[in-house]
């Protein structure tokens, strides 16, 4: 009886010394996996774009075996509070190893983005760039050629001596910039297209569909309207519907949401410039960790953008774009 006393003692000792080990292990394991933080434009989870990237971003991190954590502001215009949270992450830790950063401000995000190199971060920007040389790699849509793309659309859609608006989104934004650059510079191949208005929403979607209204409202002839991102293109086609000028307006928008691609089937949106956020994400984690393990990355990787029309929407490729989770 002794005897089985003692062997039970030594069994739960033994087990209870496992368990410990086991433990400690884990916790090594844990503290030794790399991490990486993601700071979006938005944490709205009603834009399908950071939905998309955050998406791509957890099939790396599952892949390559590290840990992420993505946060970002409501506003896509909420400069402030993207600064605030790139501070509370350098300041308060724990610090990650990477920081990925769609910046909302190329210009006010410089001295934040100096502050991570200080602190020994890695920076990779997604989207869209900072000023100044800080960061070894920029994942995002080449937006110049994006815009073209969006230009060249207009060209084929409209009639010539055409008049069109662009509903911008910020001045701060480099891809923003870069996308209204494409279209001006596509445009001016054709003299005869003006570009009357070019009006921002600050990146909300009720402001891009009182701007477009009251631009329709009031009797100017505007053929053509370029939106510059998913919620300026919700609230231009919501305005184009309400007022019924789908017929004598055409409507180039960018990126691809559910409602975007209801308002395309429907006709008030003509052609969507359709980026490939899932891809972003993905290759921003990628090349995370090949800058982790010392790899060289490419300074510059464009993710690439697609023209989707009612013709070519349900093409197999497209189909794939547009409808990334099948959900739709």
């Amino acid at each position: 009886m002794k005897r089985m006393v003692i062997m039970l003692m030594v069994v739960l000792l033994v087990g209870a010394l496992f368990a410990m080990v086991y433990k400690f292990i884990s916790q090594q394991a844990h503290e030794m996996k790399s991490k990486i933080v993601i700071v979006t434009k938005s944490s709205d989870r009603n834009l399908e774009f950071w939905q998309a990237l955050a998406a791509g971003a957890k099939v790396a991190a599952k892949e390559f075996g590290v840990e992420i954590e993505i946060v970002g502001p409501r506003a896509e215009s909420d400069v402030n509070g993207q600064m605030n949270i790139l501070d509370n992450i350098v300041d308060y830790g724990p610090q990650p190893q990477v920081i990925i950063l769609a910046p909302i401000d190329a210009d006010k995000m410089t001295p934040i983005a100096e502050k991570i190199k200080k602190a020994g971060i890695e920076l990779i920007t997604i989207d869209s760039s900072v000023k100044g040389k800080l960061y070894p790699s920029v994942i995002a849509t080449d937006n110049m050629a994006a815009g073209e793309k969006a230009a060249a659309e207009a060209v084929r859609l409209l009639p010539s001596s055409s008049r069109v608006a662009i509903i911008n989104i910020n001045k701060g934004s480099t891809t923003f910039f870069e996308r209204e650059r494409g279209i001006r510079q596509k445009l001016a191949e054709y003299p005869d297209f003006q570009i009357k208005y070019t009006l921002f929403c600050d990146g909300e979607e009720e402001k891009a569909y009182e701007i477009t209204k009251n631009l329709l409202s009031e009797g100017d002839s505007i053929e053509g309207i370029i939106a510059l991102n998913e919620t300026a293109t919700q609230g231009a086609a919501r305005a184009v519907k309400e007022i019924g000028l789908n017929r004598d307006v055409k409507l180039i928008g960018f990126d691809s949401s559910a409602q975007e691609i209801n308002s395309l089937e429907e006709g008030y949106i003509q052609a969507l410039v359709v980026q490939k956020p899932f891809n972003m994400g993905y290759l921003a984690v990628k090349s995370s960790v090949q800058l982790l393990n010392k790899s060289k990355i490419d300074s510059q990787i464009d993710t690439g953008s697609e023209i989707i029309t009612q013709a070519n929407m349900f093409t197999d490729e497209n189909e794939k774009l547009l409808f990334t989770f099948g959900e739709r």
